[in-house]
Order: structure tokens, then C-alpha cells, then sequence
């Protein structure tokens, strides 16, 4: 909540540019670092009040974040002080980042930004794998899963897909729902697909390719063993996509229980890298005692 709060005093400040908004915050996630420094400039030789109000938000939220990855920060309140400057520095100096004790250059927002996103992104629950054959010969099956890669990547980590075939209408359904962005700015979106059937017999079930943008997406349905797979390619030569690297993904319908486990597993490594913890309290924690 906290950070939350920081971020709305930012942008209050930001919104009273002469041009509407100040894409500061949008630049450095996006990588813009020149954007990002012809801006601050532009602000700080415009408008030196509204600078120096936006240089303490990002001060602010900068402390605040530091705080809690285990930094010896102080008290929060924006002011850019010994204790604050010192703190930042050994930030910056475990980022690998200039060091310089300033919270408000492009690389250290970008950083702080990113650790911030880490902090507030927990994985979510996704569904079990499930795969219902018994009424093939019947003209019906059913899957629910998550998507990910043939090559054991994970292709849509935080997305979860329910996919419903029948023979009669020679059509599959697929309902897949998908959590979009990062940090707190997370979105569920749902999104609906339908695939004619092209072919379906005792062994496996195959799907006319679906055109969405450039690419083309196939599923079909493996009877023994029993498996869902879907593969991408990029087919057309039309407009933009003529500019757009032919490449063909791979994919299976995987159990979400796994995912999550390890996207819990990537996140936790994530923010051991990030948190100041001592090796002390790591072995005390971590190592049974012993007499």
C-alpha cells in the first residue's frame, strides 16, 4: 500500500505538466533511458518546482522499496540525506548500477521499478491438468491445463486454457484465460477460439489452423498416450508480416499445478538475489541446530 501511495503522489506531480503527462516512469520500464533524460531535463529547466517534487516521490519510493529488501535506509520521507544516499549506493552497487547515490537517473528508476514488479508478483494457483477421453468414440473430449513449451520452457506461465471438442459440430472450443502485465498493473483477460475439426478417427483429433495476426495455430489430440499439443507458425506474407522471422512454437497442455510450483520456485530465487538477508541468518534459519 505503501508504494502504491508513493507512486499516486508521482503521478499527481506528474499530471501537472504543461503537455499532460510525463512518461518517466513509462520510459524507464521500456528501456528509453534518452526519453527518460531529455524529459527530466526539460522538467527540471520548465518547471523546477515540479521537479523537485517529482525527484523526491521517486526519493520517496525508492526508500521505501529498500527498505523493505533489507537496506539500512532510515526513515522515509523523501529527503535525500547521508544515511539515504549511502543506502542507495550499496543498491546500486549490488545491481551493478552507476554508483552515485541518486535515486532519480534512469538506470536506478528502471531497477527499482523491476524490484518493485518482484515484490508484488505472486503466482497464481492455475488449474490441474485434466484430459477426458472415455467418450472419443461418442464424439466428445474435454482438457483443462496451462500451455507451455515442447522444450520444457514455459510458454504462458500465468495462463490457463479449458478446451472442449465435438465431433458432431466438427468444432473445438478453447476458453483460455490469461493474467497480463506485472506488479501491481496485473489484468485477467478471457479470450475465446474456435477451431474446425479436420480430422478425427480412432487415434488422434487435428484442427484446421487458426489464423490470428501472422500466425497460424494447429491443436490436436493424441488418444494413446494421451496428450494435447498445439503448434504456432508464423505464415503470412501479408502487410507488416512480411517483416515478421518465420518461427514454429511448440506446445503441450501441461499440469498448471507444476507451473505454478515453479514459477513459485523462480520467484523465490529471484528475491533471494534482491534481499538483503545475512549469511547468518541464512544458516540459522536453513540448518538444523545442534548441540
Amino acid at each position: 500500500m505503501r508504494t502504491q501511495l508513493a507512486w499516486a503522489f508521482v503521478a499527481v506531480g506528474l499530471a501537472g505538466l504543461a503537455s499532460g503527462e510525463l512518461r518517466l516512469a513509462a520510459q524507464a520500464s521500456a528501456g528509453d533511458g534518452q526519453a527518460f533524460i531529455t524529459e527530466v531535463e526539460q522538467l527540471r529547466r520548465d518547471n523546477p518546482k515540479l521537479y523537485q517534487a517529482v525527484r523526491e516521490g521517486f526519493t520517496l519510493f525508492t526508500e521505501m522499496l529498500l527498505g523493505r529488501l533489507g537496506y539500512d535506509i532510515g526513515p522515509f520521507d523523501g529527503i535525500l540525506d547521508g544515511r539515504t544516499r549511502e543506502a542507495i549506493r550499496r543498491y546500486q552497487r549490488d545491481r551493478h548500477l552507476p554508483e552515485n547515490g541518486d535515486p532519480f537517473t534512469f538506470e536506478t528508476v528502471q531497477a527499482v521499478r523491476a524490484d518493485d514488479e518482484l515484490l508484488q508478483s505472486a503466482p497464481i494457483g492455475l488449474q490441474p491438468k485434466t484430459i477426458i477421453t472415455d467418450r472419443w468414440d461418442r464424439g466428445f473430449v474435454s482438457a483443462d491445463g496451462t500451455w507451455t513449451a515442447v522444450s520444457g520452457d514455459l510458454a504462458s506461465p500465468e495462463q490457463t486454457s479449458n478446451i472442449t471438442c465435438e465431433r458432431a459440430q466438427a468444432i473445438c472450443r478453447e476458453a483460455r484465460a490469461t493474467i497480463s502485465g506485472r506488479g501491481s498493473a496485473r489484468l485477467l483477460t478471457v479470450d475465446l477460439y474456435t477451431f474446425e475439426i479436420e480430422l478425427w478417427n480412432e487415434r488422434e483429433i487435428v484442427t484446421k489452423p487458426l489464423q490470428f495476426g501472422c500466425a497460424a495455430t494447429v491443436h490436436q489430440w493424441s488418444r494413446n498416450p494421451t496428450s494435447v499439443t498445439s503448434v504456432q507458425r508464423t505464415n503470412s506474407d501479408a502487410g507488416s508480416c512480411r517483416e515478421v522471422q518465420r518461427l514454429e512454437n511448440n506446445l503441450v497442455l501441461d499440469d498448471g499445478n507444476g507451473v505454478s510450483q515453479r514459477l513459485a520456485e523462480k520467484q523465490q530465487e529471484a528475491w533471494r538475489r534482491i534481499v538483503q538477508i545475512s549469511p547468518a541468518t541464512i544458516r540459522r534459519l536453513t540448518e538444523p541446530e545442534t548441540k
